[in-house]
């Protein structure tokens, strides 16, 4: 058996506008946390099977940490699964991609100032938590998938203007809870899914459903009105106001009401 990697990440805000910072994992799990100071990222990364490395790579206003996306080399649970774990800094305004093969990922971008997010991801399980508001304005949060888990909770504290979700056949939960303090508009467009999208009572949100061959399941407080199901709060003219069109080609559509301070629970919602 190969001897086992453990590596320290510690990189501190590269000079100038306009950063980047990529993480692109494949057989791992990956636990993101916001941090402080004037480190942009600093954790470890621990491989038991010694065949994985991990590599940082500093170039200009990018930084990429990468990890072999060749899941044939992950031995699995007897011989260990790698671990990233990384905290990112709040002391510049970046934007964050990140690219994952069958990943295991749980993320707080709480508080982070992003200008952009991307996620990538091909198989595997996500969880991204905006436990607290983005200080800056998020231009796009863009979401491609295949086949895996998507959790996304507290999405108006994301901060964002647009927000456009491509996915293949999973199930995808889309929580919107937070403080929303501009307009935002959704293009949601999944393939063979279940698709939750949970918005709290306070929130003005108009919601265009669309299925193909599949249901649309909505639960109390939602009223149809111009070919769309809106809040209790953009029926009283409040506003900002969140705009979600979403497109559910086979499977699921469920659309839910939480109170303000209500945590969606985990899984699915009757």
């Amino acid at each position: 058996m190969s001897d086992s990697i453990h590596q320290t990440i510690d990189v501190g805000f590269p000079e100038g506008e306009t950063l980047l910072l990529r993480i692109r994992v494949g057989g791992c799990r990956l636990r993101v946390r916001p941090g402080g100071g004037d480190r942009w990222v600093t954790g470890t990364y621990h491989d038991p099977t010694g065949t994985l490395p991990c590599r940082v790579v500093e170039d200009g206003r990018t930084l990429e940490i990468t990890q072999g996306l060749n899941i044939t080399s992950w031995t699995g649970v007897f011989g260990g699964v790698p671990t990233l774990e990384l905290t990112l800094g709040t002391a510049r305004p970046y934007r964050l991609v990140l690219e994952g093969g069958a990943s295991e990922s749980t993320l707080d971008l709480g508080g982070l100032p992003l200008t952009d997010l991307e996620v990538r991801q091909g198989a595997g399980k996500y969880e991204i938590d905006f436990s607290a508001p983005n200080p800056v304005v998020m231009d796009e949060l863009d979401i491609d998938g295949g086949a895996f888990g998507l959790e996304l909770r507290n999405l108006a504290n994301a901060n964002f203007r647009e927000m456009e979700v491509d996915g293949g056949a999973s199930a995808y939960t889309f929580d919107f809870g937070g403080n929303l303090i501009r307009p935002a508009e959704v293009k949601l467009s999944t393939g063979v899914s279940t698709v939750t999208i949970a918005i709290p009572s306070s929130t003005a949100a108009k919601v265009e459903a669309e299925t193909m061959l599949g249901t649309i399941d909505v639960g109390d407080g939602f009223t149809k009105r111009e070919g769309a199901f809106w809040t209790a709060a953009a029926v009283a003219g409040g506003k900002p106001v969140l705009t979600i069109k979403a497109n559910v080609a086979l499977g699921a559509l469920r659309l839910r009401q939480t109170t303000p301070t209500q945590a969606l629970p985990t899984g699915n919602v009757g």
